[in-house]
């Protein structure tokens, strides 16, 4: 394979670099780091050099970080009920017991519950958070033992549905100790969501949001008096709807040998969620101020499925984190997940996943939403990786992530890779172990390019690193679609091969032209009346969000969705204009699948808040395949449209409709999306409530 040579590079970018170096009052106070370093990309370790650069528990400067010395007992033991707090009574609410129990402690004080179990209804409401229990700094929360000290929450079901309620909460707070007891809800298990749909939102508000929730809110002006060293230990949460802990704007925080399980919603919008490490939002980055989200621990932990979502997730610029020696099983979608928002340098390590159903083990850079590449330098070692769809996923942009000596086996599913590269520039892939990885389309190594519309050239696989890796019983062993001269593949081993241990189109391989479909384009818009799905999983139930999902599939009948959009067009009578498009935000999971958009004027009687799949026309009874009768009916096709850009991000595309608008001679009509061919299609599109105007759904006339 082709190397470059660096040399005479690195000594031109020196002085090009030299050259550009602003003057210290023109920088940028907390610039993003070069996405192009100068280093030896033969060479992972250099990727870890510079500011904030070497993941994991490392300072800025590189040097090892030291974690604070954990709260210790030394005061007063002050048991719940004395303060009037009853175990074993659903009838009493603890509430009032435990706020002056905790009232009553001072630092170094321990409140302890004995064994039992202790229901709550009554809460208070601060910061955002409604809280059946608030600590503060300085004290001990210890119970008999996850297994015999039980606290339910029993928040009622319209404040579970309306407000940000949890169990327990941490806010700019230091030094506490939580451990020894279990939080759960009174949910029972044949209540818990279908555990295999992450588009379906449970409507059971039985359970809490959060159970715990540790944050920094306002305006911190101390770096003393951000939530800090606080330890979570040897906690069970369950029946919780979001996040077992909201670990928010956070530092030294650790969660140790604690359990999680039974989320009570698997759908989008952060449910069913283990532990969220997160920073304050999309594009705020708090590296070194007093909201960084940096040195927290999760460790010698077990993540529990099928009724979880993700187990341990990483997102909102939260670097320098470590997630080590933790057990998850049988999660939905990504069980250990970088979330696509810029998170850094965080180093996971040692952990065991097993047979993660849908989605990768270990995810870098996310599909969802507003989600698109992590950060750089995540650090992924010494894991072991046992069954379920796939190893580990580098997508969407993500940059320099080293994938090193980690153990991935037992992948068997048809489409079961071991590691999965798409637009994942400077990647290493060092010492792994491959073992039995044989589904038909599968790879264990598979790089692909991605295809970008505005810049298709940067899609192409850049700066990889494949070294030093065995694999024993794979069919496909390491499949690099195309590459730049800037490849490294060397000292790999194989054994047991079925089909090919290396295979590259890079000879053959063209690079595709930009796509016009994602021109901006400007002019009168006009959103819908009416927009939304239906789907054959409930037939009878409404479904109305954002996020419009559609599926076409012979293979899931039961998972069939349709989008059907109403529009008004009298406003544009006094327009003049000479083309009409149709606009979309969507994104396709998977290939390039074409749309169908067909349009009917006169069926324009239905609602978003009362059509389902059983009361829409023009569709068989379990596909969303389009079915009507030419002489009878008024619908015909507006547009076939085929996806430019394949898999995982969501882009706005601009379709013109123009033909079709010229024909209907009336100015209200329903536009419906199919895909005829049934060709295992899922996509989600943006309805009209998008914060981002250009990503409406929405007709332009120009």
């Amino acid at each position: 394979m082709k190397k470059m040579s660096l040399g005479l590079l690195l000594l031109l970018m020196s002085v090009i670099l030299l050259a550009c170096t602003p003057k210290d009052d023109d920088k940028d106070p907390n610039p993003d780091p070069d996405p192009d370093p100068i280093v030896d990309f033969n060479d992972y370790e250099s990727l870890f050099e510079g500011d904030w650069n070497m993941p994991g528990l490392f300072n800025k400067n590189g040097q090892a970080h030291q974690m604070p010395e954990e709260v210790k007992k030394t005061g007063l033991t002050l048991d719940v009920t004395n303060f009037g707090a009853k175990p074993n009574d659903e009838s009493f609410d603890n509430f009032a017991a435990f706020r002056d129990a905790i009232d009553a402690a001072e630092a170094g004080d321990e409140v302890y519950i004995p064994e039992g179990t202790f229901h709550f209804t009554g809460y208070i409401n601060r910061d955002g958070y409604y809280s059946h229990i608030y600590l503060k700094s300085g004290i001990i929360l210890r119970g008999a033992g996850k297994d015999k000290t039980i606290l339910v929450s029993k928040f009622s079901e319209r404040t579970n549905e309306t407000s940000q309620t949890t169990f327990i909460t941490v806010i700019n707070s230091q030094n506490i100790l939580i451990e020894g007891f279990s939080l759960t809800s009174p949910v029972l298990d044949s209540e818990l969501p279908d555990p295999n749909n992450s588009n379906f939102t449970s409507s059971v508000f039985k359970g809490m949001v959060n159970g715990i929730a540790i944050d920094t809110i306002g305006t911190v002006t101390s770096p003393e008096n951000q939530t800090q060293n606080i330890v979570v230990r040897n906690v069970l949460i369950e029946k919780f709807r979001r996040m077992a802990i909201r670990l928010k704007q956070s530092k030294e925080v650790t969660i140790d040998s604690i359990t999680v399980q039974k989320a009570t919603n698997l759908g989008g919008g952060g449910a069913g969620y283990g532990i969220s490490i997160q920073g304050s939002g999309w594009e705020v980055d708090w590296t070194d101020t007093t909201k960084d989200t940096v040195h927290n621990i999760v460790k010698n932990s077990e993540f529990l499925g099928p009724y979880l979502r993700h187990g341990i997730l990483i997102q909102y610029h939260a670097h320098n984190n470590l997630i080590i020696g933790n057990t998850l099983k049988d999660h939905l979608l990504d069980a250990i997940d970088l979330h696509g928002e810029d998170e850094y340098s965080n180093e996971i390590t040692e952990n065991t996943i097993i047979n993660t159903r849908s989605g990768a083990g270990i995810g870098v850079g996310n599909s969802g939403a507003t989600h698109d590449a992590a950060g750089r330098n995540n650090y992924i070692h010494k894991n072991i990786i046992d069954g379920g769809l796939r190893g580990i996923d580098v997508i969407l942009g993500s940059p320099r992530t080293v994938i090193k000596e980690n153990v991935i086996k037992n992948l068997n599913l048809p489409k079961s890779n071991g590691i999965t590269l798409s637009k994942a520039p400077y990647t290493f892939i060092i010492n792994n172990e491959f073992e039995n990885i044989s589904g038909d389309e599968g790879h264990a190594i598979k790089a692909t390019y991605s295809y970008d519309p505005f810049d298709p050239q940067s899609g192409v696989p850049n700066y990889l690193n494949i070294v030093g890796n065995t694999f024993n019983a794979v069919k496909k062993g390491v499949y690099v679609q195309t590459h730049t001269e800037n490849f490294t593949y060397e000292n790999n081993s194989f054994s047991n091969t079925l089909e090919f241990e290396f295979k590259t189109d890079v000879d053959t391989f063209v690079v595709p032209g930009k796509s016009t479909l994602m021109d901006p384009v400007q002019g009168f818009e006009i959103l819908p009346t009416d927009i939304t799905f239906v789907s054959t999983e409930i037939k009878d139930f409404t479904y109305y969000q954002k996020n419009m999902k559609f599926k076409a599939s012979m293979i899931e009948p039961q998972f069939n969705r349709m989008i059907y959009a109403k529009f008004d067009i009298t406003e544009r009578t006094n327009i003049v204009y000479n083309k009409v498009y149709l606009s979309i935000t969507a994104k396709a999971q998977e290939g390039q699948p074409t749309i169908n958009i067909w349009g009917s004027p006169s069926y324009t009687g239905w609602s978003k808040d009362t059509i389902t799949w059983n009361n829409s026309k023009y569709h068989e009874p379990n596909l969303s395949k389009i079915s009507f009768d030419p002489e009878v009916d008024d619908l015909t096709k507006v547009v076939d449209f085929q996806f430019p850009v394949p898999g995982y991000n969501f882009n706005t595309y601009y379709i013109d409709i123009t033909e079709w608008i010229q024909t209907v001679d009336k100015n209200a009509f329903t536009f419906i999306l199919t895909n005829d061919l049934v060709e295992e299609v899922y996509m989600e599109v943006y309805n009209h409530e998008q914060v981002s105007s250009n990503q409406h759904f929405r007709l332009i006339f120009k």
